[in-house]
């Protein structure tokens, strides 16, 4: 087992931008692309139809004047977000994504997920926002990621 390298990753990724310093040795960073809110309930069962998602709202970001960048104001609560980049996960590997260290530090969260077909397994995360609430920007960096070739 060996983590894929700056090399091999630039291979598999696919940024809507130039990259800027989103890869670095093993590990790449991912970006903020939508955000939904998770409101309502969900129905959890043990088949297809004994189980509902809950509903979600697509929250539009808002610019200020003169901002080129548009920002979201998240209260307390769960949030299913997406992200910008795509990964063409090789079938000998496992994407492990995990959040950012810059999140933790706010109140912010997710779970570490562990991807082995992204077009399958991928429609976005659960973001955890704290008490405080966060502004968080469009194409802000909320997760740290890495490739696990599996020998």
């Amino acid at each position: 087992m060996r983590f894929l390298n700056s090399l091999e990753l630039k291979k598999i990724l696919e940024f809507p931008a130039p990259v800027n310093g989103q890869i670095s040795e093993d590990l790449f960073t991912m970006t903020l692309r939508s955000v939904h809110q998770i409101v309502g309930e969900a129905k959890l069962g043990p088949g297809e139809n004994d189980t509902r998602e809950a509903r979600r709202i697509k929250r539009p970001s808002r610019r200020s004047a003169g901002e080129n960048i548009g920002w979201w104001d998240l209260g307390q609560g769960a949030y299913w977000i997406t992200f910008n980049e795509k990964v063409e996960v090789p079938p000998d590997c496992v994407l492990v994504i995990q959040p950012h260290k810059r999140i933790l530090g706010n109140g912010v969260w997710h779970p570490a997920i562990f991807i082995r077909d992204w077009d399958k397994e991928m429609d976005g995360v659960l973001l955890i926002v704290s008490a405080r609430g966060v502004k968080v920007s469009e194409d802000a960096v909320i997760s740290c990621c890495f490739v696990v070739r599996l020998d």
